[in-house]
């Protein structure tokens, strides 16, 4: 028996269904082979999948055959990529290639194998030799790809991979090399297999959107834009829709189908109009037309494991495998079963994490219909209470690592959960639970202040009061809680009255620890008052009456660390460095190193005021950039003010470092007006007396375009700017130049006049009286002998006419 095949042609479509045939045949006369096959997707251009086509070319590669799954949810462009792959490298095999999309064949159920391997071979018009017994399709097709070296792909569409499996372990052997790549929603199953998902393309975030030109390049965006372009030649990205459009990728999950259909929509409507749209659309939820997506009731899931996702939609955003077991009080063998399957049938995407472990999503389609089914069912509220019970359950048990060495996990932790939280705080106030609600945002307070999200904070509290709560300690709990963050929204008289309110029910319970915290919260409301004294006093009393034993160490440092900065206020420097370093020293061994590093930018301040640059530079460029690690947004902000003010100290002898300083200072403006005040507590780092100086040296014209410059920058800019190494100028005097016994002011007062500014325009420069800067210019002139300022000028600008010469020659 012999295979007969159309070898040689082109491709055939017809009623036995769609293939692509790459065949490598040698003409009469040609030296080389030759391959024809029809392009697919050739009228339009592919988009951020460059890297999974380079992943799969390398795959597909294998010296001895492979078999590959490519899998992904609907419309996530799946077979767009295998039609791109096949095009590509079908050439680099020897015998070929076919591309058979399987949901536009017919297939007969008699069979074991479903009727695969039939109509794979009738749909390569695979057919017996005239004149010899017919055999079965499966060997037909090992009679077709015996000894050949051969590239196949199986579009399973929609279709579940029924029989391919059997089909590979029928006629991989018979092939030379055989590559196979299926493309569906779910994988085989079988051993050898190498899944490679496809994901959605990325989606824009917040921190893309407020930049134009990094949201044009986020892939989703890009696409989008692209085929807008092609229907409505004249669609651009704007300031004015950038937020728009960024939110119709959000919501659009990224996925390229949904994409191109919004695309085609966008030619006669503008993005508002139709996120507007989308959003109302109760029938078909965040997704483009009834075609993209398919219901949780068509994965081809077993109803145990549909009943689990639909439940797993309560979840805002991903999960991991302990978080599921916990809300739905599972064990944890079986729920990660459960999600393994999921993922095998697309149900639900993966996310990697930096430690290893594996979050879970959903796609915001699919997680409509399943809260739909869910509310029709009358089922939704009991899961989104255990939801809740979750997390205030887990957000306690968590909350005392933020004061000890697993910070970092803690904060990465609420980062994953944030928005499953105010999820649960918002169905807790439809649903009248004060208890619940300020039980809940008293556990997630401290993280809020820490990212800067002061007013999450004080809403969801003072949502919980004015439910009310009953409870004596929640209630005290909750006071606390809102008097901080309104301090760290400088509202020390919001503040007050919950404070005032708390410290008499704690001294009227005898509860040591309460009054103590109270008290601290006080002396910061006292401190941003400028009532220093009230301040020092009340922290004075927490100390006296502290436990040195336990927990009481923690409150031990942080009260150090406000008295240092009320010593310093109150111009006691000595001492406050002396209380600001035992706080650094108490913290670091308890392992809390963002609150030792809080500290240590208070000693920062201090030793720059002392003249000690060089360790004050070091303390605070490590504590910023652990800070900044850590996410503890506020105190970044502080930090760049201080190492502004440190900076015009150690190098402010140029100009270059006078706009670093404005722009640091702007940077962090911006930040505390958007995450809440801390720089009271550093009130010498932004005081007038930095700011006028910074403008005077600067000019006021320069000074507001550095300031405004450092206003748009991102905290992680911001961040790289502070830590960026300060180059030496190269009019820099040399130790032993006569420059270099200038003192730090001389040198200041010495550079102005290279400017040409008189003694009062230097004078206002520096906020010093005129009579000053004249004593200063002397002082000057005399260490340099120079008897005019325009000799001054020369001499101080003289070490760059000397390099030019040396520059020169080095050309």
């Amino acid at each position: 028996m012999r295979a007969h095949s159309n070898e040689g042609t082109e491709g055939t479509e017809g009623t036995s269904g769609t293939i692509r045939i790459v065949e490598t045949v040698r003409r009469p006369g040609a030296d080389a082979p030759t391959t024809h096959q029809r392009a697919r997707y050739a009228l339009t251009s592919r988009v951020g999948r460059d890297a999974e086509l380079a992943d799969l070319k390398a795959r597909a590669a294998a010296p001895n055959g492979q078999i590959l799954t490519l899998t992904g949810p609907v419309g996530v462009g799946k077979s767009r990529l295998a039609s791109a792959l096949f095009e590509q490298i079908c050439g680099d095999f020897a015998d070929g290639g076919r591309y058979v999309e399987l949901d536009t064949l017919s297939l007969e159920d008699t069979d074991a194998d479903g009727g695969l391997a039939r109509a794979v071979a009738e749909a390569l018009e695979l057919t017996p030799a005239p004149g010899v017994a017919g055999g079965t399709p499966l060997d037909l097709l090992r009679e077709y790809l015996g000894g050949r070296d051969f590239l196949l792909v199986l579009d399973c569409g929609n279709r579940p991979p029924h029989g391919i499996a059997e089909l590979w372990e029928a006629v991989a052997a018979a092939a030379r090399r055989l590559c196979l790549l299926t493309v569906g929603t779910q994988v085989l199953g079988m051993y050898g297999e190498h899944r490679v998902p496809l994901f959605p393309l990325a989606v824009p975030t917040p921190h893309d959107t407020a930049d134009l030109g990094r949201l044009g390049q986020v892939d989703s965006v890009r696409l989008l834009v692209d085929r807008t372009k092609a229907v409505r030649p004249g669609f651009r990205l704007t300031q004015e829709n950038r937020e728009t459009v960024a939110k119709l990728c959000q919501m659009l999950d990224g996925l390229p189908l949904s994409i191109e259909l919004a695309a085609s929509r966008l030619k006669v409507s503008s993005p508002r109009a139709l996120l507007d749209e989308l959003s109302t659309d109760a029938e078909t939820g965040p997704g483009v037309g009834p075609g993209v997506g398919v219901g949780v009731d068509a994965l081809g899931l077993p109803p145990s494991a549909v009943e689990l996702l639909v439940r797993l939609a309560v979840f805002t955003e991903s999960f991991g495998v302990a978080e599921a077991a916990g809300v739905f009080e599972l064990p944890l063998d079986v729920t990660r079963q459960a999600l393994e399957e999921m993922v095998d049938h697309s149900a639900l995407l993966t996310e990697e994490q930096r430690d290893g472990s594996i979050r879970f999503w959903m796609l915001r389609r699919s997680r409509a219909q399943a809260l739909e089914h869910l509310r029709r069912q009358d089922a939704l509220g009991p899961v989104r209470a255990d939801h809740a019970v979750f997390f205030i359950r887990q957000l306690h048990s968590i909350r005392r690592q933020l004061e000890g060495p697993r910070q970092t996990a803690a904060l990465e932790q609420f980062g994953h959960w944030h928005q499953d939280v105010l999820a649960a705080l918002g169905f807790l106030v439809e649903e009248g639970n004060g208890e619940a609600v300020a039980t809940l945002a008293t556990a997630a307070q401290p993280y809020w202040l820490l990212r800067g999200e002061v007013e999450s904070a004080t809403h969801w509290l003072s949502e919980a009061l004015r439910l009310g709560v009953e409870r004596v300690r929640v209630r005290l709990a909750t006071l606390e809680a809102l008097g901080e963050a309104l301090l760290l929204d400088h509202d020390p008289a919001g503040a007050r009255p919950w404070l005032d309110e708390a410290l008499a029910a704690y001294t009227e319970l005898a509860d040591g620890p309460g009054i103590a915290t109270v008290r601290r919260h006080l002396a910061r409301l006292a401190q941003l008052e400028r009532d220093l004294p009230a301040a020092e006093n009340l922290l004075t009393l927490v100390l006296a009456d502290v436990d040195p034993r336990g927990g009481g160490q923690w409150c031990r440092g942080a009260v150090l660390a406000r008295l240092a900065e009320v010593r310093r206020d109150r111009g006691d420097a000595a001492s406050a460095a002396r209380h600001a370093t035992e706080a650094v020293r108490l913290f670091e061994r308890m392992e809390d190193t963002r609150s030792a590093a809080r500290a240590k930018l208070t000693l920062a301040g201090l030793l720059g005021t002392q003249g000690d640059y060089e360790r004050a530079e070091q303390l605070a460029c490590r504590a910023l950039l652990l800070l900044h690690d850590r996410g503890d947004l506020p105190e970044v902000a502080r930090g760049l003010a201080v190492l502004a003010e440190l900076l015009t100290h150690k190098y402010g002898r140029t100009a270059a470092v006078w706009e670093r300083a404005a722009r640091l200072l702007g940077a962090s403006d911006a930040l505390r007006r958007r995450v809440g005040d801390t720089l009271a507590g550093q009130p010498e780092a932004v005081s007038r007396t930095l700011l006028g100086q910074v403008s005077e040296r600067m000019g006021r014209s320069a000074f507001d375009t550095a300031w405004q410059e450092g206003g748009r920058c991102t905290p992680d800019e911001a961040v790289a700017l502070a830590l960026a190494l300060i180059e030496p100028a190269e009019h820099q005097p040399r130790p032993t130049d006569l420059v270099g016994s200038l003192t730090r002011r001389e040198h200041e007062v010495a550079m102005l006049v290279t400017e040409g500014l008189t003694n009062r325009e230097v004078a206002r420069r520096l906020g010093i009286a005129e009579w000053t800067a004249v004593n200063h210019m002397r002082k000057v002139m005399q260490k340099l002998g120079c008897t005019s300022r325009v000799q001054v000028a020369g001499r101080m600008l003289r070490p760059l006419d000397t390099a030019a010469p040396a520059a020169a020659a080095g050309r």
